[in-house]
């Protein structure tokens, strides 16, 4: 029976967020001064071990100087297959709830896919990728590509709203992958608002915005879409914004909605040719 563990034996390769050197500071400090309250969690692979649970804890370990740890107080080894052990892992880290908004609409968009390839008979078509569906989340969740089996399950298992599982696995799958990763060193990151709002972009925009909030160029999605020239600045005129406002939304109405406004005031609705 294996009694130490040498952490140069542990792969802690593709997690689903990047290490925090701030994070890890603090729970160096901590098991310092209390020592390691919870282990980590890893399972056999090949001739060493693959982190499945605990990857903070593990590099604050590094950074005291630990070279091998003890199994039971400080590591523990579950025999568990990919997929559980990515559920694990996913779990651990929105029990905590530390997770900032970008993260955890990571973590619950990759749940999600875990989810549906384990259970396939809950998994249900419909628009995935409705621009609508971003912003109120009102039909029934099996036409946003949700099985209520499983936003009801992980509301449960981590302590989150279903509306809060839905959005967030709705930004998973819209957020532009190299946007996520620009945004990750903005405070952007823990506003879901803001990250809604540009989820709602083509990617190549995403990419674009977010890197100038990146650089400094912008603190929002609204100021960085204007220094990029894709809206005009908001004027100080209320009448004058009530009126980019009616053009924006007529911009975006299809024939029948202008049709139903323009006999709404009283006149006909000719469609340019």
């Amino acid at each position: 029976m294996v009694n130490h563990i040498e952490i140069s034996a542990i792969d802690a390769s593709g997690r689903l967020r990047p290490i925090s050197p701030d994070h890890v500071a603090l729970i160096a400090a901590s098991i310092e001064e209390r020592g390691l309250k919870q282990p980590i969690v890893v399972r056999p692979r090949g001739d060493g071990y693959r982190l499945t649970a605990g990857g903070h804890r593990l590099a604050a370990l590094v950074e005291l100087g630990y070279e091998r740890l003890a199994v039971g107080p400080q590591v523990i080894v579950q025999d568990v297959d990919d997929d559980e052990a990515r559920l694990d892992e996913i779990d651990e880290n929105l029990a905590r709830h530390e997770l900032d908004a970008l993260d955890r609409a990571i973590f619950l968009g990759e749940r999600k896919r875990l989810y549906e390839k384990l259970n396939p008979e809950t998994s249900h078509g419909g628009d995935r990728k409705s621009r609508k569906s971003l912003g109120e989340i009102k039909s029934p969740t099996w036409r946003l590509g949700f099985s209520p089996r499983f936003t009801a399950d992980v509301a449960e298992r981590v302590g989150l709203s279903e509306r809060t599982v839905q959005r967030s696995c709705l930004l998973a799958e819209m957020l532009d992958a190299r946007a996520i990763e620009a945004l990750r060193a903005t405070a952007l990151r823990s506003n879901q608002r803001e990250l809604l709002a540009l989820a709602e972009m083509p990617a190549e925009k995403q990419r674009h915005i977010a890197n100038l909030i990146r650089d400094g160029e912008a603190r929002t999605v609204a100021q960085a879409k204007i220094s990029a020239g894709l809206e005009a600045p908001v004027s100080s005129d209320p009448q004058s914004r009530l009126y980019a406002t009616l053009l924006d939304a007529w911009s975006r109405a299809d024939a029948a909605t202008r049709k139903t406004f323009m006999a709404e005031i009283g006149l006909a609705y000719a469609p340019k040719k």
